[in-house]
């Protein structure tokens, strides 16, 4: 299915339905909603030109996340309303993306997938993303979360 969508950068008047598409994706239990709210509030002080959001006729229909911690930019949280997906919706934001991190001078991306989410993994080597077998990924938290992100 193709889709007539505007790719621009998040708004503050986004940030509820961002919120939403990350739950209905599966990346963020209900129970978090108010911590993703507040994770996405966050990152609009830091960065929003690379936090991308498609926007339909009927609101936000896609988003992603990208980061740039000054050596490398990162991609996160790619999540498109399920029946839109395969449409190619989610090539055409993460092409946004990476032409925004070119325009700053940024050449180099990761990105983390988990690994039993084999549509994302399919989708990234589809991008043309190579997976990096050698790198191991270490999390610790510093409060008394156990949330593995």
């Amino acid at each position: 299915m193709s889709l007539d969508a505007l790719i621009r950068s998040i708004e503050v008047a986004d940030i509820d339905a961002v919120a939403a598409l990350w739950e209905e994706a599966g990346m963020a239990a209900s129970d978090l909603s108010r911590e993703a709210a507040d994770e996405i509030t966050a990152k609009l002080e830091r960065d929003p030109e690379l936090f991308l959001v498609a926007e339909a006729d009927d609101g936000v229909v896609a988003a992603m996340m990208g980061t740039w911690d000054g050596h490398r930019g990162r991609i996160k949280r790619l999540a498109v309303r399920s029946d839109l997906r395969r449409g190619g919706l989610g090539r055409r934001m993460a092409e946004e993306l990476e032409r925004r991190f070119l325009e700053r001078g940024i050449r180099r991306i990761r990105l983390e997938v988990w690994g039993h989410n084999e549509a994302g993994l399919a989708f990234w080597e589809e991008q043309g993303y190579q997976l990096e077998p050698e790198i191991r990924y270490f999390v610790r938290n510093l409060d008394d979360s156990d949330d593995p992100c």
